[in-house]
């Protein structure tokens, strides 16, 4: 995005310059500062929430990271509250030894950061997960109707899942791995509504296979000896649509850009705190499977 609006501005600045006999000097305002809460948490043995500040549009460096917070998680379920540790970098995170988790389909959950003696709170309900059948694996060596025959043959990966079919509408986040790597980018973000790009609803049915283009996985090349794993998050309708707007923010550009604007948060700000908080918490239950390219 920083790289988006750099250039817009730069574009602009020539046409001023090039129009013009005298050269304005723009001030730009800075804003006052924010802290960013990334936490999305899941039903795994190990979550982690990162937090910093907002940076400037035109920094070049990481967003400043937030260090002496407390960040605790608590299921209203069952009234089992979890503490965070600072692992650095901003990185907040909780680990279990056996095995057990704390994320619970169906459980209601709150996280509260207290930041400055300022406690940031946010609720979310963990909804239930999709299933994976398995990946399947192609091999792209004469173009494969993608082109040309490439100089080094290349692999793409698709899912084979399913989602339950029934009165109840499922939102999903489809997160691709290479080689432990998360693939991520404007287009990258992968959502789905009942495995489709829209609700299904079909009661007397037990499930029905997720839809292109949510399977091709962004096209995502793999070479051989790669590793390819996909995760399915369940995600809440709102955050769903927090993504369908990031999205649309992260790749708003050239000529035709609309206006920046606020991009949704689920993050309680307490009335009387002087610096606001922004972000987003969500509980997902995960489905995943993995595959190793031969």
């Amino acid at each position: 995005m920083k790289k988006i609006i750099a250039s817009t501005f730069s574009l602009a600045v020539l046409f001023l310059c090039s129009s013009c006999e005298d050269v304005v000097q723009i001030k730009l305002d800075q804003g006052s500062k924010i802290h960013v809460i990334d936490a999305f948490l899941t039903d795994g043995t190990y979550n982690n929430v990162h937090i910093t500040t907002n940076d400037s549009y035109f920094s070049e460096g990481s967003a400043p990271f937030v260090s002496g917070a407390l960040v605790t998680l608590k299921d209203l379920t069952v009234g089992t509250s979890y503490t965070f540790s600072y692992s650095g970098n901003g990185n907040y995170f909780y680990a279990t030894n056996d095995n057990s988790v704390i994320g619970i389909v169906d459980h209601r959950y709150e996280l509260n950061v207290t930041i400055d003696k300022i406690t940031y709170s946010s609720f979310s309900e963990m909804k239930r997960r999709a299933s994976i059948d398995s990946i399947g694996v192609q091999s792209i060596e004469q173009g494969g109707g993608f082109g040309p025959p490439p100089t080094v043959p290349y692999f793409f990966c698709y899912l084979y899942a399913k989602d339950k079919t029934d009165a109840t509408t499922d939102y999903y986040w489809i997160k691709t791995i290479r080689n432990d790597t998360l693939i991520f980018g404007p287009s990258d973000i992968n959502i789905s509504i009942d495995g489709t790009n829209g609700p299904v609803n079909i009661p007397g049915l037990d499930s029905t296979d997720f839809t292109p283009p949510i399977v091709f996985l962004g096209f995502t090349r793999f070479y051989k000896g790669a590793s390819c794993e996909v995760q399915i998050h369940s995600i809440s309708k709102e955050a769903y649509y927090f993504f369908v707007q990031a999205q649309a923010q992260i790749s708003n550009g050239g000529l035709f850009a609309t206006t920046p604007e606020n991009v949704k948060t689920n993050i309680i700000t307490p009335v009387d705190a002087t610096t606001k908080a922004i972000g987003w918490f969500n509980m997902a239950a995960v489905a995943k499977a993995k595959v190793k390219i031969p």
